[in-house]
């Protein structure tokens, strides 16, 4: 799994698909922090999917008792890009079914 850095976008700007590395085969992963989006884009014929990796299968939420985690699927057709951020308690990592022609960038406003 590949630690991703992230990318500053700052008053002078950034462009985000060529701020952009190939997805690792194994999933790919950044140091949790508050304020980032992940962007993939698949340039791939057929659409992917991305999963951000629940951290445990439950998490004890006072005053509501066991709660119930799930893996978040995230669609991503043919030739579009979607971004998404890491929910709070989950794992700063996700997956891919397939890595066929695409990319992921990590960002922060700066």
């Amino acid at each position: 799994m590949a630690l991703l850095a992230v990318n500053a976008i700052t008053q002078a700007g950034l462009e985000l698909d060529t701020s952009a590395v190939a997805a690792d085969v194994a999933g790919d992963s950044v140091t949790a922090s508050s304020g980032l989006f992940i962007k993939v884009i698949n340039g791939d014929a057929s659409p992917h999917t991305v999963t951000v990796v629940k951290p445990v299968a439950t998490v004890l939420c006072s005053p509501y008792g066991t709660v119930s985690l799930s893996d978040i699927p995230i669609v991503v057709p043919a030739g579009e890009s979607r971004s998404f951020t890491i929910p709070a308690g989950y794992a700063s990592e996700w997956t891919y079914d397939a890595i066929t022609s695409m990319t992921v960038g990590v960002f922060s406003i700066a």
